[in-house]
């Protein structure tokens, strides 16, 4: 008998392989796909130029016997995982998008079959002519009613369910979020062209069967006269058969549900409420079983922590995590009794708590692997001097331009040295550096904290018709530790870090006016920085709120700003 950690060995292969078959076969696929539909597209330019390059160009590398045997062996693959799914899911109380993706997925085969024994088998076994010409009439003047009518839902079907695949896939991506209007438009365009050329085509063989003489006799319905009532015998019986296997897995729940009805578990949510289920659920599918709200972004790939739950009671003896579900859980620094509902399948009575909220949404939430990266960043104060005596004997139109000038300059520096800017409230600016580069920013911070200083008197000397006096500011800069990622607001990307950096630059920034300097760095930012300085620069050590120990800092006065040697 196998132990339980053999059978979590055994487990995670069996799922790995799984996925990976089916990430594979469906890549296949929606490449075979894209490649059909751009061959369609050619059509908008006739129906000749869609069989010379469409079908002799864009698909060539398909019509050959490794192309064909890749296609058809994808196509046995992901229907049969896509029947596996129907099968292991204990219930179909799921939302509609999950709802909607398996069901147009298993309604492909049967929209699929009659052309592919058309075309393929046709083709191989009694000689029909694989050209769009004949295709091309069969849909457009034998059978437009139906075939016609078939072949867009089919078109339609594949699209869908490929985008939706590739969309469930992507969606946690930075690139993909970013580039998410793009990539729905060019969605949008493949398959309108491809249709586009299809009714394009269409109507040219329409008219090439009334003006060119032997059309008809060529690619008409007497052409395959000898195979046509074969060839509709053959892809009615695959559909019968395939329709036999789903009928076939539908009995093979109802029987496991007969089997298991009598081995049932209790599941405790908050509230006290009670939740009775046949062993084998996930929680998540107990959770919609009994229709309570629970939050799963990723649709139960173990692709996200969206569906994440403590588990009070009892965390001994519940099955070993999944490699996958431990490396999401792993990435967000989960607890020992934090587990994802989606993959954790208790063997017994269980106390859960839903860490959130049901009706989080995809680009609200930061997801596994964006998400509790620990990385080095660089925060930079800027605040400026006697705010409230610019504003004094001025209308507030007039001081209003000048801080707006200065914000201006102060953030177009900012993201000239690759920093960003985190928050602006009234005249203090707080920006981050090393986001998106690995050495921390500390250099690249300190670099805009020089360039800020010679912005400031470029914009005093401006200014000097309109100040009483020349502007002032201080600057200050620590670089540390802190768990960084990526969140989004109304689909843009914001940058979300916890740690004690900002607070520190925030504060060392107040030390200015205390020390009567330009620029406060942390001894921490000038290591990162490797700047050379004078040796006559000025160092203290203070103590900060919020910090347990006291920290050693480095005062910058114009003649050390000016003194500073990039190496």
């Amino acid at each position: 008998m196998k132990s339980s950690t053999q059978q979590s060995v055994y487990s995670d292969w069996s799922t790995l392989l799984e996925r990976r078959a089916r990430l594979a076969s469906g890549l296949i696929l929606f490449a075979y796909a894209t490649c059909h539909f751009l061959s369609h597209a050619t059509g908008v330019f006739g129906l000749a130029v869609l069989d010379a390059v469409g079908r002799r160009v864009i698909l060539a590398p398909w019509q050959n016997t490794v192309g064909h045997t890749t296609i058809f062996a994808s196509l046995f693959v992901h229907g049969a995982l896509g029947l596996r799914a129907l099968y292991r899911r204990r219930h179909l109380r799921i939302p509609v998008a999950e709802a909607a993706q398996l069901w147009i997925g298993l309604s492909i085969p049967l929209l699929l079959i009659p052309h592919a024994v058309d075309v393929r088998l046709g083709h191989a076994a009694f000689g029909l002519a694989d050209t769009y010409y004949r295709i091309l009439f069969y849909y457009w003047l034998s059978a437009p009613a139906i075939g016609l009518s078939r072949q867009f839902l089919l078109l339609f079907f594949v699209w869908c369910h490929g985008c939706t695949g590739l969309h469930f896939l992507m969606r946690y991506q930075t690139w993909y979020r970013r580039r998410r209007e793009a990539l729905l438009a060019l969605a949008i365009l493949v398959p309108f062209t491809a249709v586009l050329g299809l009714i394009n085509a269409g109507w040219d063989a329409a008219m090439k069967s009334v003006l060119e003489p032997g059309f008809v006799d060529r690619n008409g319905p007497h052409a395959a006269t000898h195979a046509g009532p074969m060839l509709e015998w053959i892809w009615q019986t695959f559909q019968l058969v395939y329709v036999g296997l789903i009928v076939l897995v539908l009995i093979a729940r109802l029987a496991r549900e007969a089997v298991s009805r009598h081995l049932r578990i209790r599941l405790t949510y908050p509230g006290n409420r009670i939740v009775s289920v046949m062993r084998g659920f996930s929680v998540l599918e107990a959770s919609r079983w009994a229709g309570i709200p629970h939050a799963s972004i990723c649709g139960g790939r173990a692709r996200c922590s969206t569906c994440r739950v403590r588990v009070s009671h009892p965390v001994a003896g519940l099955p070993l995590a999944s490699e996958m579900e431990r490396a999401t859980l792993d990435a967000i620094r989960a607890p020992s009794n934090v587990r994802l509902a989606c993959q954790l399948r208790p063997a017994g009575d269980l106390t859960v708590d839903p860490l959130l909220p049901a009706d989080v949404k995809p680009f609200e939430i930061t997801v596994a692997g964006e998400f509790g990266r620990e990385t080095k960043l660089t925060a930079l104060h800027v605040d400026l001097r006697d705010s409230t005596r610019l504003a004094a004997n001025r209308l507030p139109f007039d001081a209003l331009f000048v801080a707006d000038r200065y914000v201006r300059r102060m953030t177009a520096t900012i993201h000239a040295h690759k920093g960003r800017v985190t928050s602006i409230a009234g005249d203090g600016i707080m920006s981050i550096f090393g986001a998106d580069t690995p050495d921390g920013g500390a250099r690249s911070a300190l670099e805009a904290a020089v360039a800020m200083c010679a912005d400031l008197e470029a914009l005093s000397n401006e200014l000097r018709g309109d100040l009483d006096h020349p502007l002032g500011f201080g600057i200050g800069l620590h670089t540390d530790l802190v768990a960084a990622g990526t969140v989004f607001d109304i689909g843009r990307p914001s940058l979300l870090y916890l740690g004690h950096v900002g607070n520190v630059a925030a504060r060392l920034e107040g030390l200015t006016k205390v020390f009567g300097c330009r620029v406060i760095l942390s001894a921490a930012a000038m290591k990162e920085a490797g700047v050379d300085m004078p040796a006559s620069l000025r160092q203290e050590r203070v103590r900060l709120a919020g910090l347990d120990d006291p920290i050693d800092v480095f005062l910058l006065d114009e003649f050390a700003i000016n003194a500073i040697t990039w190496t």
